[in-house]
């Protein structure tokens, strides 16, 4: 077992520590039925560690969306940290970590496909390896006439057969049409002591596969041996500007997952 593993044994209200909360977001549907969710997309994650991060989330969602007592949530949360830091990651992506090149690390990216499943064990793994994990999103809204009545993901993959999960009442044109015109933008990175950071962003046009190219639904890769500063890169994340040289990689079950 991993040494941040034995510290989270030794301590385990070591993980929720001054960790940053995500959200309950409580989503009414056009017919009238209120549910609650809990919104993994803070407005800003300032480099933490992974597994403190991933604790204090399992924590929070177990206390405030599934009303457990704190003592229960704090058992169950460090039984899934504890499941997770040890999920096998792939070894292209761990390899990552082990170049600063930028050609090596296309490279390495070059045809692969990952999960989202794939993409948190990478961020817990850097942790491992003195890692910080931060998160940037940036969400232009929906227009106020369609507020209540969008689903929670659209697949537009193929935009003859327009997917949905969560209740809409809106046509398939509508939808597609939202996809193509709302902008969000989340960004996930990981720093290291030495000045090395690697980041993994999607959009929400890329995520229902309406960017260019044939990759279908993917994320995009940069990182700092791409030459551009990492206080820019950030300031653009959260205005919806996006990088033009990122690296597709194919995002696979993405919908499984989140449905």
């Amino acid at each position: 077992m991993g040494q941040e593993s034995m510290q989270l044994i030794t301590d385990r209200c070591w993980i929720y520590k001054n960790a940053a909360m995500p959200r309950i977001m409580v989503i009414k549907a056009p017919d009238g039925s209120i549910y609650k969710t809990v919104s993994t997309i803070e407005d800003v994650i300032e480099k933490q560690s992974p597994a403190m991060w991933f604790g204090a989330y399992a924590f929070f969602k177990a206390t405030q969306l599934h009303g457990l007592p704190k003592d229960e949530a704090k058992e169950l949360s460090f039984a899934v940290l504890k499941e997770w830091v040890n999920k096998p990651c792939p070894d292209f992506l761990l390899a990552l970590f082990d170049t600063d090149n930028k050609k090596q690390q296309e490279s390495l990216l070059w045809d692969k496909s990952m999960t989202p499943e794939d993409l948190m064990c990478w961020i817990l793994q850097s942790g491992r390896k003195g890692g910080l994990f931060s998160q940037y999103s940036y969400d232009g809204g929906v227009p106020e006439e369609l507020k209540g009545r969008t689903p929670i993901m659209i697949d537009a993959t193929n935009p003859e057969k327009v997917k949905a999960i969560g209740t809409t009442d809106l046509s398939d044109a509508a939808l597609l049409h939202m996809v193509e015109n709302q902008k969000k933008v989340i960004a996930q990175i990981v720093d290291f002591p030495d000045g090395r950071w690697y980041c993994f962003y999607r959009t929400h046009r890329g995520l229902a596969g309406r960017e260019s190219g044939n990759q279908g639904q993917h994320m995009h890769f940069i990182s700092s041996s791409y030459g551009i500063e990492r206080d820019k890169l950030v300031e653009g994340f959260k205005n919806g500007v996006c990088p033009s040289n990122g690296f597709h990689v194919h995002l696979s079950r993405y919908w499984e997952e989140a449905h």
